[in-house]
C-alpha cells in the first residue's frame, strides 16, 4: 500500500464514486458522462476539481464509501480510471489529501469555473472517461440499491 505522500505514478488506478442514477443499464456507455461532470452550485462546488481517491492508498475500494450515510452507500458504484489515460486526455492528478479518507486526488481541470466557461470543450473529454469507466473491468462495484 502506498501512502498519500508518495508521488502519483501513471500505472495508478483513480476510484471514483458514482450515484445509481449515473448508471444507465438501458445506454452506452453505462455510466453517464454526468457523473464526471464538476459539481457547479450548491453543496461543496468542485472549485478544485473533481474528486477520486487512488487505489493504491486504500485497503479496500469500499472505503471511498464509508464518509456516505450507510442507506446512501448501497445507491453509489465506483468505478476505476488509469492515471495514464487521464493524461493521454491531458488532464492532470493533483493530490489532496482529506481526512476521511486517504488518498484523495482532484483533476483541476475539471473545476466548476473552468467547465462553465468551457463546456463545450469539455463535454468529449467526459464523454470518453464515461466510456472507460464503463468497461466491465472497470467498474468496481455497481450501485447494490436503485431508489
Amino acid at each position: 500500500m502506498k501512502a498519500e505522500h508518495d508521488p502519483i505514478t501513471d500505472d495508478e488506478w483513480l476510484l471514483r464514486r458514482v450515484h445509481f442514477q449515473r448508471f444507465r443499464t438501458d445506454r452506452t456507455p453505462i455510466i453517464s458522462r454526468s457523473a464526471f461532470e464538476p459539481r457547479i452550485q450548491g453543496r461543496d462546488p468542485d472549485t478544485d476539481g473533481i474528486s477520486f481517491y487512488r487505489a493504491a492508498c486504500l485497503n479496500d475500494p469500499e472505503e471511498i464509501l464509508a464518509m456516505l450515510e450507510p442507506q446512501r452507500r448501497e445507491e453509489n458504484g465506483i468505478v476505476r480510471l488509469q492515471v495514464s489515460f487521464l493524461k493521454s486526455l491531458h488532464l492532470s492528478v493533483v493530490s489532496k489529501p482529506d481526512a476521511r479518507v486517504k488518498g484523495h486526488v482532484v483533476i483541476p481541470e475539471l473545476n466548476a469555473q473552468d467547465y462553465q466557461v468551457h463546456k463545450d470543450r469539455l463535454l468529449p473529454v467526459l464523454l470518453r472517461m464515461a466510456e472507460e469507466a464503463s468497461k466491465n473491468e472497470n467498474i468496481v462495484r455497481r450501485p447494490l440499491r436503485r431508489c
